[in-house]
């Protein structure tokens, strides 16, 4: 699905954080922005998400306008930290993201799919608080799949990993995202991580000055 924000504004407090801002992701693209923390790159996510109201703007995906502050069914977000139950299990964990609708032998069985193909099988039962940063992103990565979206949101989803570890789940995201034919917007201040992960990379500095009519963005 094509996502797009048109014209969006975000305000937080006293603090315009974007305004008239324009972006595009195509279906299936992955696209990429690369900017330093604390630049505003985590609320343009949220807005984009429906976590955060934009004061002015609208939401497209595809051809639908999408209600202002809502969350779409057909878009998920992947957050900085993996957000898990530690009362749940890695299985369990999992389940939260399936479709009620189905059998619990269907869910099972698309459990461990999903696990083995983010190169965890085995760790249904493992409990979360023992998990590694990488293998606690890789399940709630996991968990983002099995709600079968059209468009995910990831928001430095590796900070937490060291560099090599970081690359290898870019990769692997990617490598799921493409099969799968996710539409995906990623924000980073790591250049690498961003060209190992997208199609297309946005330097934040550029995507506020395009918002004003000027500027482009960078193809890698």
């Amino acid at each position: 699905m094509m996502f797009e924000l048109q014209k969006g504004a975000v305000r937080l407090g006293q603090w315009l954080v974007f305004e008239s801002l324009d972006l595009r992701v195509d279906a299936g693209e992955i696209v990429s922005i690369l900017g330093p923390s604390g630049c505003g790159k985590t609320t343009l996510l949220r807005a984009c998400c429906g976590l955060e109201r934009l004061e002015k703007g609208v939401r497209i995906l595809d051809d639908e306008e999408l209600q202002n502050a809502t969350i779409h069914p057909d878009i998920t977000m992947l957050f900085q930290q993996p957000v898990l139950y530690p009362h749940l299990n890695v299985s369990q964990n999992m389940a939260l993201g399936a479709d009620t609708n189905v059998s619990k032998a269907q869910k099972k069985e698309r459990i461990h799919e999903v696990l083995d193909a983010i190169g965890l099988e085995g760790f249904e039962l493992r409990g979360v608080a023992g998990l590694s940063g990488g293998e606690a992103q890789r399940v709630a990565f996991g968990r983002a799949l099995m709600q079968e979206p059209k468009v995910m949101m990831l928001d430095e989803p590796f900070a937490s990993v060291d560099v090599k570890r970081r690359l290898a789940l870019a990769a692997m995201t990617r490598t799921h995202l493409k099969k799968r034919n996710i539409t995906a917007l990623h924000v980073t201040h790591d250049l690498e991580e961003a060209n190992t992960l997208s199609d297309r990379i946005i330097h934040w500095k550029d995507l506020i000055v395009d918002s004003q009519g000027r500027g482009e963005s960078v193809d890698e």
